[in-house]
């Protein structure tokens, strides 16, 4: 059994000025940040799965102007997604050779640590290899939450760009 749409509202002053096309020096038709920023943030309370439906209010004489609005909204959304999707391979790029750097610095770091406690014994020498290994592990710590955590948020941004721009569009008059 399907899950009944939630209804995601935006209440405008016109449709063109939802449609910013004074703001926008691009020919495809945008929609103003604001009204993105609404909608995505409704997005964002819900549960990654449940399916969404855009509902804009606006005056009566832009009822007839849905497919406009629809097409505005899908394409702003759209290019959301291919945004986040990109953010994501350079994200994965990006881990990749700063985890491998890291690893190098980790190995230099034991390396260092080793030859010091060839110096001698003391609690010098021990405090000093100590402080070269707890440096190594927190070189590679951002490298590492780079490539393991930061794509969650891109992931969750990505899904919800791709609800909206698939989400059916309605006018309703205020």
């Amino acid at each position: 059994m399907s899950e009944a749409p939630a209804t995601l509202s935006v209440e405008v002053r016109s449709l063109d000025e939802m449609l910013d096309a004074d703001g926008s020096p691009l020919l495809e038709l945008r929609i103003h940040p604001d009204v993105a920023r609404s909608l995505r943030t409704h997005a964002e309370r819900l549960h990654a799965k449940t399916p969404v439906e855009i509902e804009v209010i606006v005056p009566g004489e832009d009822l007839s102007r849905r497919t406009e609005a629809e097409t505005a909204i899908h394409w702003h959304f759209h290019e959301e997604e291919i945004d986040a999707g990109e953010e994501l391979r350079e994200l994965g790029r990006k881990g990749f050779w700063n985890v491998l750097i890291a690893m190098v610095v980790v190995a230099i770091f034991v390396c260092l640590s080793e030859a010091v406690l060839r110096l001698g014994e003391g609690r010098i020498v021990s405090v000093l290899s100590e402080s070269l290994i707890i440096v190594a592990w927190v070189t590679l710590w951002g490298p590492a939450e780079t490539l393991l955590f930061a794509r969650f948020p891109v992931h969750r941004r990505r899904a919800i760009a791709r609800a909206l721009s698939q989400a059916p569009v309605k006018l309703r008059a205020r």
